[in-house]
C-alpha cells in the first residue's frame, strides 16, 4: 500500500510548509501542491505575517483578513530596501485590521496582543512620522519584541535613530505582554539632563534585555534600571558593543555601570547600593562581538567587558 499526501499527519504537513514559506519563497508555489498544502498554508501564513515590502503592507491593510486564524506574529523584513516613511501607516493600518476582526478580543480592547512582533528596517531622523510609527507599534502588544538593523552584523550601523529610540522607549511602557526585548544598530540622544534617568519605563513582566551595536547610550540610564525600576521579574541584560559615544570612542564596561549607580545612590542609602551592585553583578553582562580593523576600542581576549 503506497502512502500519499493525504496520509500525512496534519503536524508534519505544517512544518513542511511552514518551513518553505519561512525560507522566502513564493508562497503560491507550495499552496497550488493540493488542497490540504492550501489550507495549511494559509493559516500559517495569516497567523505568522510576513512583509518583505511596504507594498505588500499597504495591500494587506487594504484588502487583508483573517481567515478566522488568530494571529500570533508579524515581521517586517525590509533588508536591502528603503523604507519610506508611509511604512508605518500601512504597519498601523494592518494592525488595526487584525485587531478589529479579531474575534476573541474583547470590545473596545485597543491592542492586539501577539508572541513575537519583529522589525528589520531603517528609520531617518528627518522623517515626519515618527508619532505614526509610536501610533502603530502602539496598536500592538507582543510577548518579545526584536528591532534589528537589515545590515550585516559587521556593517557598523544605525537603524534605529534617536527620536524613534526615545519613542520605542516609552512604547515599551505600554505592553502589558512584553517579556524580551532586543534592540540593535540603535543610537540614543545625548542629553546630559537625562542621562540618570532609567532607560526604560517600569516593566513590570520584563524578563530579558538585550542592546547591541548601541552609540550614545548613558551608563547611568542602565545602572538607573537597577537603582530607580524595581523590574522584579528581570533575569538577564546584555550590552553587545555598547559605546558611551561614537563607535570611536569606549565600549561599556560593567564597571561603568556599577559607578554610576555609585552616584545615583551613594552616600544617601548604603545598604541599597551594596544590594543593587550584587543585583547588577548577577544580572548584567557587557560584551564585545565585532572589532573595527582599525581604531576604536580593541579588546583582547575575554569577550565580557568588566
Amino acid at each position: 500500500m503506497h502512502a500519499t499526501l493525504d496520509d500525512l499527519p496534519p503536524e508534519i504537513l505544517l512544518l513542511i510548509v511552514a518551513h518553505t514559506l519561512s525560507s522566502g519563497s513564493v508562497p503560491s508555489n507550495i499552496l497550488c501542491v493540493s488542497h490540504q498544502f492550501r489550507n495549511a498554508g494559509v493559516e500559517w501564513l495569516y497567523r505568522n505575517l510576513c512583509f518583505r515590502s511596504s507594498e505588500q503592507l499597504r495591500l494587506f491593510a487594504q484588502t487583508g483578513g483573517n481567515v478566522g486564524v488568530v494571529l500570533r506574529s508579524v515581521t517586517v523584513d525590509l533588508t536591502g530596501k528603503f523604507a519610506r516613511s508611509d511604512v508605518w501607516q500601512h504597519l498601523c493600518e494592518a494592525l488595526r485590521r487584525c485587531r478589529d476582526r479579531n474575534e476573541k478580543l474583547r470590545l473596545g480592547q485597543k491592542q492586539i496582543p501577539l508572541e513575537v512582533l519583529c522589525l528589520r528596517l531603517h528609520s531617518y531622523s528627518q522623517d515626519t512620522s515618527h508619532h505614526v510609527f509610536e501610533e502603530a507599534l502602539s496598536v500592538a502588544n507582543p510577548r518579545v519584541f526584536r528591532w534589528t538593523g537589515p545590515d550585516p552584523d559587521h556593517h557598523f550601523s544605525t537603524a534605529i535613530v534617536a527620536p524613534v529610540a526615545s519613542r520605542l522607549c516609552r512604547i515599551f511602557g505600554i505592553w502589558s505582554n512584553i517579556q524580551d526585548i532586543t534592540v540593535t544598530n540603535i543610537t540614543f540622544s545625548v542629553d546630559s539632563d537625562n542621562s540618570m534617568m532609567p532607560l526604560l519605563p517600569e516593566i513590570p513582566g520584563l524578563r530579558t534585555l538585550y542592546v547591541g551595536q548601541a552609540t550614545f547610550l548613558s551608563a547611568g540610564s542602565v545602572a538607573a534600571i537597577f537603582c530607580v525600576n524595581r523590574m522584579a521579574s528581570l533575569e538577564r541584560v546584555r550590552l553587545v558593543d555598547a559605546y558611551c559615544e561614537s563607535i570611536w570612542g569606549s565600549r561599556i564596561r560593567r564597571s561603568d555601570i556599577e559607578k554610576a549607580a555609585q552616584i545615583i545612590i551613594l552616600p544617601q542609602d548604603v545598604v541599597q547600593y551594596e544590594g543593587v551592585l550584587s543585583r547588577i553583578r548577577k544580572l548584567l553582562t557587557c560584551e564585545k562581538k565585532t572589532e573595527r580593523i582599525i581604531g576604536g576600542d580593541r579588546v583582547e581576549g575575554s569577550i565580557f567587558l568588566v
